[in-house]
């Protein structure tokens, strides 16, 4: 399988370039530096500009599979010029990559795209959210850009091809991200949850978020897939756990909900949110998961 990917240099891309790799997969990947290109026999990269809307089509060359993750992160303070760099580089790149399929020969037959579980309503009580319950409008900034990325990403199947999406849950990994900025509080003793602690916490561990998206690209499986594990956490679980794995009691007060407002602004709906999100689909689909219990990852990754 040749697969080409986007945003393969960053905390998700980097794991399931390697992963495919290691399954004797070869990549082509998308970048914006010239310094980052690489020609080797099996990790080629080529040269794309969102804003000027050229790609070197040479990316498709032999490419069967696409996994598009590119998109400017969302953790940063969100001004009017940042919400619009966040959803512009998403829904711009997308349709980039639809033009650029519809106006060239190519093999590809499979495109899976990335979104997130912000898409799905707050909500502390109740059952697991599956895949075809989603808030018929969006209600916060995240959602909206999810919504939007997955509107366009549904554009690939006009183009007769198969297509797939991965809203992805609270990545764990030893390489930074979200467990990095939580485990580092609890390190000096500085570990609590925020608002009352009762948020839901669908985490993933990044071996099984990359396993999901190489397992949806080699069954060519169609449609919306959570990525999450099957065992969600309460948020003050989840900062209590990370505490007992690295040695360190989680014993202060939650923060405030305020205080996190006037810390971080709107994205505090980031770290406030309580998504209770099944995986129940990408396992029946075929997927088995590495770390199916929260305190298992973080002992892999923590240690």
């Amino acid at each position: 399988m040749k697969v080409l990917i986007t945003g393969a240099t960053g905390l998700v891309g980097k794991q399931i370039v390697d992963d495919l790799h290691e399954k004797g997969h070869v990549v082509h990947y998308l970048t914006t530096r010239q310094e980052a290109i690489k020609d080797e026999p099996n990790y080629k990269g080529f040269l794309w500009n969102v804003k000027e809307g050229s790609i070197d089509v040479k990316c498709l060359d032999g490419v069967t599979n696409i996994i598009h993750l590119a998109g400017e992160t969302v953790f940063q303070r969100w001004t009017d010029d940042a919400k619009k760099r966040i959803m512009d580089s998403r829904v711009f790149s997308t349709q980039l990559l639809i033009d650029t399929l519809k106006n060239n020969k190519h093999q590809v037959e499979h495109v899976t795209t990335a979104s997130a579980i912000g898409i799905y309503p707050d909500q502390q009580d109740g059952r697991a959210l599956k895949e075809n319950e989603i808030p018929p409008t969006a209600s916060n900034f995240l959602a909206d850009v999810c919504i939007a990325w997955e509107k366009i990403g549904a554009l690939f199947t006009q183009l007769g091809l198969k297509h797939s999406i991965v809203r992805i849950g609270i990545v764990l990994s030893d390489k930074g991200g979200a467990l990095d900025q939580m485990s580092k509080p609890v390190k000096y003793y500085a570990g609590a949850g925020f608002g009352n602690g009762k948020m839901w916490q669908s985490w993933i561990a990044i071996d099984d978020l990359s396993g999901i998206f190489i397992h949806i690209a080699q069954e060519q499986l169609e449609g919306v897939y959570n990525g999450v594990a099957p065992n969600p956490v309460r948020n003050r679980n989840m900062m209590e756990t990370i505490g007992k794995v690295i040695g360190k009691p989680v014993f202060l007060p939650n923060v405030p909900k305020f205080v996190m407002k006037m810390m971080l602004g709107e994205m505090s709906a980031i770290v406030l949110s309580s998504q209770h999100v099944s995986s129940e689909k990408i396992e029946k689909a075929g997927y088995t998961f590495e770390y199916r219990e929260l305190e298992s990852a973080l002992q892999n990754y923590l240690s």
